[in-house]
C-alpha cells in the first residue's frame, strides 16, 4: 500500500513538471517537498504557508496547479484529517484548480466539500457557500443569485467574508474564476 502511494506521489510531482509560472525554480515542486509537507500540521501547511512548497505559499506565488499537486498529496499522505479540515482542503484544492483553469474538476472537489453535518443552527452557512461557488464555475446563474441572496441574509463574520465573495463571482460571472475571486470584482 505503502508503495502505491509513493508512486502516485512520483507520478503526482511528474505531471506538475513545467506548468508553472516560469523557469526560475518559483513553482518547483519535488517529491521531497510533498513528503515534507505531509509531516506539517493542517494549519501550517493549509493557513500560514510555513514553508515555500505547502499550498498556501504555492498560490500566493500564482503556482496554482502545483498548490493543488501539493494539496492533494497532503490529503493522500497526512494522517489523520479531521473532517472539517479534510472539507476545507477539497474547497481549497477547487479553489487552485479553478485559478489554473480546470473549472470542470474544481467543480467537483467544490461538490465534493459540502458538510454532510451542517446543521441548520450553525453559525457558518457553509454549504450555501459552496453551492454559490460551484455555481460560478458551472455557469448556473440562478443557483448563483439564489446562494448569495441567502447567505447575505444570514448573520456572522464568516457568512458575511463568503457572502461578499459570492457577490464578486455575480459581479464577474462569465469570466475566468481566478478574475473573479479577485478585489476588482468585490463591489462592496
Amino acid at each position: 500500500m505503502k508503495r502505491g502511494m509513493l508512486f502516485a506521489l512520483l507520478v503526482s510531482v511528474a505531471l506538475v513538471g513545467s506548468a508553472g509560472a516560469g523557469d526560475d525554480g518559483v513553482c518547483t515542486l519535488t517529491a521531497a517537498d510533498l513528503l515534507a509537507n505531509a509531516k506539517l500540521s493542517f494549519w501550517n501547511f493549509d493557513q500560514t504557508g510555513t514553508t515555500p512548497s505547502t499550498a498556501r505559499a504555492l498560490a500566493n506565488r500564482s503556482c496554482y496547479s502545483e498548490a493543488a499537486a501539493a494539496t492533494e498529496n497532503f490529503m493522500l499522505l497526512h494522517a489523520p484529517l479531521k473532517n472539517g479540515e479534510r472539507i476545507i482542503l477539497l474547497f481549497h484544492e477547487g479553489q487552485y484548480r479553478a485559478m489554473a483553469g480546470e473549472e470542470h474538476v474544481a467543480a467537483m472537489l467544490i461538490a465534493a466539500s459540502k458538510d454532510l453535518g451542517q446543521k441548520p443552527s450553525d453559525p457558518l452557512d457553509w454549504n450555501t457557500y459552496v453551492d454559490g461557488t460551484w455555481a460560478f464555475l458551472t455557469n448556473d446563474r440562478s443557483m448563483l443569485d439564489a446562494a448569495s441572496e441567502k447567505l447575505s441574509a444570514e448573520r456572522g463574520r464568516g457568512n458575511i467574508m463568503n457572502a461578499r465573495v459570492l457577490h464578486g463571482l455575480q459581479a464577474c460571472f462569465g469570466h475566468p474564476y481566478k478574475e473573479a475571486y479577485s478585489s476588482k470584482c468585490f463591489t462592496h
